[in-house]
């Protein structure tokens, strides 16, 4: 049994003692203010309420203690975060293994690589969702694309691993070779992930969401290129058929992974950061009890969210999509993905993008 479909067992199994891996969203403010923003990050976003370095630090030594694999440090822009690298330092000095940062790449000058170089176990993940200058700047604000390029270009002959996450949009379906093409020249692996409807995003999405077509060409393509990674984020494509996309074949939110936000409240994951959704907030309990106790984390997440779809033949392959999007678009987990490739969701209008073209 391959790695994939052990992990894949214990996704639907239940829940792990500790998360594989940690989203830490360590500020809200970002130098850019992206169309399709997950986080509705921006420069004049409200920090007041955020952690502190050392709370920071303590964020840290509670998810060491529980025996985190991975932390992925985001934002907003990490980099704009005070205390960025020493809260780096910090976590790799108390044996925090395997660290990734997603960043814009705008704040990345020599300096700052040859420090991230130094301290070694550092992976980067560098969002640039176009693959020429237009594009790309069309979604992320004027100059995006030039500094992330620039980015990559003084990555070169580093030691640090590194990623292009292209977050696949109606405006950019089309450049999806291109963006390969551009990752793989600067020594990026490159990774297409899911445009989902929260923070801006929720504004932005019927503009921005793929057409089934695209989805179906997307499908095709992924099963093409097996050197490109996709997370979790387009399990709902394994409806098509053929080889099941990269990632798991169930949601791993609240069974392998969480997220903390800047103020350190816990959620399922990035895209569930609602009320509903609140774990707890590790000012007031260690990171081990809310993964343990809090209902999110003990089938309050889960209920209900096969839904309808457990009767249909593409299940075991897609598992019914994502619940994020799920809440977001219809506001309930017992119904389809509302971007069910088989073109039968709940709740989504006759002509929509998820209903054909």
């Amino acid at each position: 049994m391959s790695l994939h479909d052990r992990l894949d067992g214990i996704v639907r199994s239940g829940q792990l003692s500790a998360p594989l891996t940690v989203t830490w969203e360590v500020t809200k403010r970002c130098n850019l203010r992206c169309a399709h923003c997950l986080s509705d990050s921006s420069p004049e976003a409200d920090v007041s309420g955020e952690l502190s370095l050392d709370e920071a630090k303590a964020v840290a030594d509670q998810l060491i203690a529980a025996r985190v694999f991975q932390v992925h440090f985001g934002g907003g822009e990490p980099f704009v975060y005070p205390g960025f690298l020493e809260l780096l330092r910090y976590a790799r000095g108390r044996g925090m293994s395997c660290l990734c940062i997603s960043t814009n790449g705008s704040l990345l000058n020599e300096a700052r690589i040859a420090e991230l170089e130094a301290l070694g176990g550092i992976y980067l993940q560098l969002s640039l969702d176009g693959a020429t200058e237009a594009q790309c700047d069309a979604l992320r604000g004027e100059g995006a694309y030039r500094k992330a390029v620039a980015a990559l270009e003084r990555l070169q002959g580093t030691a640090i691993v590194r990623t292009v996450n292209f977050v696949y949009c109606r405006t950019n379906a089309h450049e999806l070779d291109a963006a390969l093409a551009l990752a793989e020249t600067h020594g990026a692996v490159l990774r297409v992930t899911r445009l989902k409807p929260s923070g801006r995003g929720a504004a932005a999405y019927e503009a921005l969401r793929p057409t089934q077509t695209q989805l179906a060409t997307l499908h095709g393509w992924l099963e093409r290129h097996p050197e490109v990674l996709t997370g979790d984020t387009f399990f709902h494509l394994n409806a098509f058929g053929g080889e099941p996309s990269r990632g798991f074949r169930y949601c791993g939110a609240a069974r392998l992974t969480c997220l903390i936000d800047p103020t350190g409240d816990v959620y399922p994951c990035a895209f569930t950061q609602s009320d509903r959704f609140r774990a707890g907030n590790l000012r007031a309990r260690p990171f081990q009890r809310v993964w343990r106790e809090a209902p999110v984390f003990n089938g309050l997440f889960r209920a209900g969210e096969e839904g309808a779809c457990t009767s249909c033949s593409a299940f075991e392959g897609c598992g019914g999509g994502c619940p994020a999007v799920k809440d977001a678009l219809v506001g309930r987990l017992d119904v389809p993905d509302p971007d069910c490739v088989l073109g039968t969701p709940s709740g989504v209008a006759e002509g929509s993008p998820a209903s054909g073209i």
